[in-house]
């Protein structure tokens, strides 16, 4: 289907794609979160987000790991906010995230847009302990949960 918003054309679903076959997604959760931290994520990252976080019948990930081709500056980073905040805040069982980039720079960027995601939400900033030391960013929740700078995300 071909989208018209603002001017901008585009299509939703991209030419190649490949997904779990899955009913049960904690997607939509993922979607919500962000919009109350103030991420509105495109139709297309939430499309992704659904197939990511895809679960199987026994509730574990469908999908061993996801990738996504976009070009620069096209909404992958909103992707990864999203689910570091989900992950973060909503997923007792996962208790440490990582986030790494190919340069500091790029993964320190991304540390300070999910603490500008935090710091605009009340509820979300009162639960959190961000710490910053040289090259030792992160958050900790007052349940332990932690995100230093970077995304693995893993689930036992």
């Amino acid at each position: 289907m071909s989208l018209l918003i603002d001017g901008r054309s585009g299509v939703r679903r991209p030419a190649h794609q490949s997904g779990p076959r899955s009913r049960v997604s904690r997607g939509e959760d993922v979607a919500v979160l962000a919009e109350v931290a103030g991420l509105v994520l495109d139709e297309w990252q939430q499309d992704v987000l659904d197939d990511a976080l895809a679960l199987r019948p026994d509730g574990k990930w469908a999908a061993f790991e996801v990738g996504v081709v976009v070009p620069r500056q096209n909404g992958k980073g909103s992707i990864l906010e999203a689910r570091e905040l989900h992950a973060l805040y909503r997923e007792p069982e996962c208790r440490l995230i990582m986030h790494s980039a190919h340069e500091f720079k790029t993964a320190n960027e991304a540390f300070r847009r999910l603490l500008e995601l935090i710091d605009g939400n009340p509820k979300l900033s009162r639960r959190a302990k961000p710490r910053f030391t040289t090259g030792e960013q992160g958050v900790e929740l007052d349940d332990g949960s932690r995100q230093p700078p970077g995304l693995i995300v893993s689930q036992a």
